[in-house]
């Protein structure tokens, strides 16, 4: 089964990074206007974004920025938490 947890639409919301827990095979859809940090805080996830045909595996502990262009896909593998956040400028 999966569980599409609807469309976050990260923009004013994120003032602070955020902590979502999803169950294996739950979907969270990501819409930006920012670039987004994705940490995984446990477990095993699975990133894949639009007009992009490389696609991510984040395990415990791994980040991974994602570009604010179209929608991104992250999905669980098995329990897991993760981390939301906008990027630092550098």
């Amino acid at each position: 089964m999966t569980v599409d947890l609807g469309t976050l639409r990260l923009g004013a919301l994120l003032g602070a990074p955020i902590v979502i827990s999803l169950e294996a095979g739950e979907l969270l859809r990501l819409e930006s206007d920012r670039g987004i940090d994705v940490r995984c805080e446990s477990g095993k996830i699975w990133i894949t974004r639009e007009e992009d045909p490389r696609d991510l595996w984040l395990r415990k502990g791994e980040s991974a920025l994602v570009a604010p262009r179209g929608l991104t896909l992250v999905e669980a593998v098995g329990i897991t938490r993760l981390r939301l956040g906008h990027a630092t400028p550098a």
